[in-house]
């Protein structure tokens, strides 16, 4: 089987690659819904407690994608695109996405820790910058970012949030299917992440780009999608504090356990590039939700200059693209 995650290769048919490209993207982002539904359904039966699901399970299935696809990189050492796609997602997540949300509809924020859970996320994105100063994440500094995650979790665990998004809900649903939903979903995100990664890195083979600029663009992009579907669904419903809480928890997973992970099965390498212009566009955005976020309100200025950033940070990448090719 593994031929298939091969083919059109360097100098070969790019419609295809960009084909397999969507079609593990599909194939992550379904698979990670079913695989989360069918674990909050069993959570849910075990008695665990909403607030414990929520903090848990559906912050980690919106990083899921980026996790597999991250991850598998690292296994294949791939270790740019694993950095691009985490580094990207969190700039893709913010500079776009949060950036459309505020557009759209103002935010008021009603949790009170969301300055602090602000912090976490933009410390776990100073921990990981200051980490790759050397060029490098290494095995321990990886075990760093991880630990902060357990930290974390702790800290959401034992305080619970004012406004709980995640009501109590019965599921009748019958156990082989959540079994069937569980296993496949996993085995979905799996092969879904395969596809994914070969063909992104057929693609800047054949483009001549470096794979951490597919990671910072494409794949980030495309795995981004939950993240962005969640926060136009929950302005949707009136429910705005899901879609900047969304996007705060996917940039600390995105540090913490997407980067931490991956460099735990592989050292991820940091390029010159990456330290003097994707970090701190990172850290910049990191910076500009908590100072946004923590008087309790984003007006749609505030995204404005979001989507601007971002749009000036994209050219850059083009720039970087057509100097590269």
């Amino acid at each position: 089987m593994a031929f298939m995650f091969k083919l059109g290769g360097q100098g070969g048919n790019m419609f295809l690659e960009f084909v397999l490209l969507i079609i593990g993207l599909i194939l992550v982002i379904k698979g990670a819904d079913y695989f989360v539904d069918a674990a909050v359904a069993v959570a849910r039966r075990t008695g665990i407690s909403e607030v414990v699901i929520g903090a848990t399970l559906v912050s980690l299935a919106t990083t899921l994608p980026e996790l597999a696809v991250s991850s598998y990189s690292a296994y294949l050492n791939q270790t740019n695109l694993a950095v691009g796609n985490a580094v990207g997602s969190v700039i893709f997540n913010t500079g776009v996405i949060l950036g459309l949300s505020v557009l759209l509809s103002p935010l008021v924020i009603k949790d009170k820790k969301f300055s602090l859970k602000a912090i976490f996320m933009l410390i776990a994105g100073i921990i990981f910058s200051i980490a790759g100063i050397d060029g490098k994440i290494a095995f321990y500094e990886g075990l760093i970012l991880v630990t902060f995650l357990v930290v974390y979790m702790v800290y959401l665990f034992r305080s619970p949030s004012d406004d709980d998004e995640h009501n109590s809900q019965t599921d009748d649903t019958p156990i082989w299917v959540l079994a069937v939903k569980f296993i496949g979903g996993a085995m979905a995100v799996v092969f879904g992440s395969r596809l994914m990664v070969n063909s992104a890195i057929s693609i800047a083979e054949y483009f001549g780009v470096s794979p951490m600029i597919i990671g910072l663009t494409i794949v980030a992009a495309g795995t981004s999608l939950p993240e962005l579907a969640t926060s136009l669904t929950s302005i949707k419903k009136g429910h705005q504090n899901v879609s900047v809480g969304n996007i705060v928890g996917a940039n600390f997973l995105n540090m913490t356990s997407v980067l931490g992970i991956s460099s735990l099965i592989n050292p991820l390498p940091i390029e010159k590039v990456s330290l003097t212009i994707d970090l701190p566009v990172m850290l910049v955005f990191m910076t500009l939700i908590w100072l946004f976020g923590r008087k309790g309100k984003m007006e749609r200025w505030k995204g404005i200059v979001f989507l601007l950033i971002y749009a000036a940070y994209f050219t850059n990448i083009v720039i970087r693209t057509l100097q590269a090719a």
